[in-house]
């Protein structure tokens, strides 16, 4: 038989300090993920931190370019505006100070924090720059009147604006801020097309509608033109409008025109595209609830649907209301509008209703009284005050990054 392990005792001393030393290793082990984790954590920050700074800031300053470029185009008291030139002139009462740099077009600088500033800059088209290696930069950078690029428009219609956005360390106030010892630690373009609304009916007269047979004006239906506008403007030999009943006229000067050329398309009528005034529009509806009732005031109403407006929901406001779809004016709705209202499909009016400035229908158009009137006065002082307020400059796209290759 083996002998108890009691009585043979197993020498353990080379064991002894073991447990500590796997105790140090254990901590040392710990620590290092401890360490290493709070240093990725921190190389992550300052990641965020530094994209941030050379990105996310340098688009929003780009955009912010892209405003003010917006707001000075419509501020300038001659429209629509041929040539983009900010102006710096400090000898002036009040002074000028459109830009910090009259070479570049508009350019702003504002401090973040401590060393680190923000600049935009827009350029403008300026062929005689004697600086060859700027005038390069200005050719791929600069505002552009597209006006003639988008379908022989109106000079000035239609502006392609660019605005490059920075952040920079500003180390030396004396020293440009993309020269040493400053730092460029950022740099982004942003592009948006800004244009004008036409709002031209095809005619001068209170009711537009190219097939003259589809125009009705029955009892106590008034067509108000005057002395220096006519009543219906329609298209030559497409019949003749039916004015009759009781109270039914139709004025102006003429009172009817048959005219040789007749465009009611959106671009004739908005100068834009059909998709372009939607992403102009200060509403776009959708349903016959969603409407505005009043059109909130110098607004551009856009509906994809046709709409029926009741007592319950009138047409009133003053504006400008582009509808697709046919269209009714109910009996009893006692709708009062002014400013230009564009039905792209078939419109009937019933009683009471009044309608100043001016009607644009491409189908075909019932104006029909009973107990009330309905009455289409043509206002030219509306218009213009539309034209002078809405038909400023708009964005007519999204502000968008351009690809590297173009820059």
């Amino acid at each position: 038989m083996r002998p108890s392990d009691h009585e043979h005792p197993v020498d353990r001393s080379g064991e002894r300090g073991v447990a500590l030393i796997l105790a140090i290793l254990f901590t040392l082990i710990v620590v290092g993920i401890t360490v290493t984790g709070s240093l990725v954590l921190k190389s992550h920050q300052t990641t965020t931190k530094v994209n941030f700074i050379a990105h996310g800031q340098s688009v929003q300053f780009s955009k912010s370019g892209l405003i003010e470029a917006l707001g000075w185009l419509r501020k300038q008291t001659a429209q629509p505006v041929t040539a983009f030139a900010p102006l710096l002139d400090t000898a002036v009462s009040p002074p000028i100070m459109d830009t910090l740099d009259p070479a570049i077009g508009i350019a702003r600088e504002f401090q973040i924090t401590n060393s680190i500033w923000g600049r935009y800059e827009v350029w403008k088209q300026w062929e005689a720059d004697p600086i060859a290696s700027r005038l390069a930069w200005r050719r791929k950078m600069q505002t552009q009147d597209i006006s003639d690029l988008r379908g022989n428009l109106q000079p000035g219609s239609i502006w392609r604006l660019r605005s490059v956005g920075y952040v920079f360390r500003r180390m030396d106030e004396n020293q440009a801020f993309n020269q040493q010892p400053n730092q460029v630690l950022g740099q982004e373009l942003t592009e948006v097309e800004a244009r004008r609304l036409a709002l031209q009916p095809p005619g001068q007269a209170a009711l537009c509608c190219r097939n003259g047979s589809g125009i009705r004006v029955l009892t106590r239906g008034r067509v108000v033109g005057g002395t220096l506008a006519g009543g219906i403007y329609y298209l030559q030999g497409t019949g003749a409008p039916t004015v009759s009943g009781t109270g039914a006229s139709v004025t102006g000067t003429p009172s009817q025109s048959a005219a040789t050329q007749y465009d009611h398309s959106w671009e004739a009528v908005f100068g834009v595209s059909q998709t372009e005034l939607t992403a102009m529009a200060d509403s776009v509806v959708t349903t016959n609830a969603t409407f505005p009732s009043p059109v909130p005031m110098h607004k551009v109403i856009y509906s994809t649907v046709g709409m029926t407006f009741t007592a319950a929901k009138p047409l009133r406001g003053t504006g400008v209301v582009a509808i697709i779809g046919d269209t009714t004016i109910s009996a009893g709705s006692y709708s009062a509008f002014s400013g230009l209202l564009y039905v792209n499909g078939n419109l009937t009016l019933r009683e009471p209703c009044e309608i100043q400035g001016a009607v644009v229908v491409t189908g075909t158009i019932t104006v029909q009284g009973n107990s009330d009137f309905v009455t289409l006065t043509y206002d030219d002082r509306i218009l213009s005050d539309l034209r002078q307020v809405i038909g400023t400059y708009r964005l007519s796209s999204a502000m968008s990054r351009p690809l590297a290759k173009d820059q």
